[in-house]
């Protein structure tokens, strides 16, 4: 949840995306969650300034039904890391980080302070989303083995180039390797932005290589549902995004859509029963 008309703009998107630079606010999910009969929501903020962790929590406060958490953004190994989680974790619907920049490259882990807020992020039972685009399953797998009461959730199909055809085998491997720590999971979200098309196929077939892979190695108790609602635009509708994982989940369990649709997203993340 963005706002371009702030006084300071924002620091993402860019002015040169046409489908997502505009106001997208909590009236607009709110749409959105009424046509795809979705009746609670955890935020994943993408901007890079703390102070919009604040922002995002004030701006759907007064609907805590819907707008049940937030996985803020806060830069790992950092001085002030410490003092913005304690605050920000306050309050409840505060969850965690999402691990989204890399600062200092190939040395990023070579910094004792990522390890000391990592380390933090785990006594007080916060998770860690990762964003995969400057991480590989590898640093995942790392951080999990020296991290093993921390939580992880593997953003965007563990970032799979989906291509309509057999998944790539290197990239299978990684996934079922990094699957053996218990403390990972992965979030079926992106689809759409992992085929590189514009707009994104709409069948299930295009996707079901990839989808089988992570159904394989994270079964149905490590594997949560997310949308990725707006970039989900850039490639087709909610509801048509909905549709293709919909239809992944047809031929499995109630007890284990179930799971991936909300209840394993409630318990990674230490949130309440949905209310009724």
């Amino acid at each position: 949840l963005y706002d371009t008309s702030r006084p300071d703009g924002v620091p993402w998107p860019p002015e040169s995306d046409k489908v997502l630079y505009r106001p997208v606010l909590s009236q607009h999910f709110d749409a959105v969650s009424e046509a795809n009969n979705v009746t609670a929501t955890v935020i994943v903020e993408a901007s890079d300034r703390i102070e919009d962790n604040q922002w995002v929590l004030d701006l759907v406060k007064h609907d805590p039904d819907r707008y049940i958490g937030l996985v803020g953004s806060l830069e790992i190994g950092t001085p002030d890391f410490k003092k913005h989680l304690t605050k920000l974790s306050k309050d409840a619907r505060f969850v965690g980080i999402r691990m989204r920049e890399r600062p200092g490259g190939d040395s990023f882990f070579e910094n004792e302070a990522v390890w000391s807020d990592l380390q933090l992020l785990s006594d007080m039972n916060q998770s860690l989303d990762v964003l995969m685009f400057q991480y590989s399953l590898e640093d995942v797998g790392m951080v999990a083995k020296r991290m093993p009461k921390l939580k992880i959730l593997i953003n965007h199909v563990a970032g799979a180039d989906i291509e309509g055809k057999p998944a790539d085998p290197n990239w299978v491997a990684a996934v079922q390797k990094v699957a053996k720590n218990s403390n990972v999971h992965c979030k079926i979200s992106g689809l759409f932005q992992q085929s590189h098309r514009q707009p994104s196929p709409k069948n299930l077939s295009f996707y079901k290589p990839e989808l089988d892979v992570l159904w394989e190695a994270f079964g149905e108790d490590r594997l949560i549902y997310g949308s990725n609602w707006p970039v989900t635009m850039r490639g087709g509708t909610y509801g048509e995004y909905l549709a293709v994982v919909k239809n992944f989940f047809a031929n499995k369990s109630r007890t284990a859509q179930e799971k991936f649709f909300f209840k394993n997203a409630l318990k990674f993340y230490g949130l309440p029963a949905l209310k009724q």
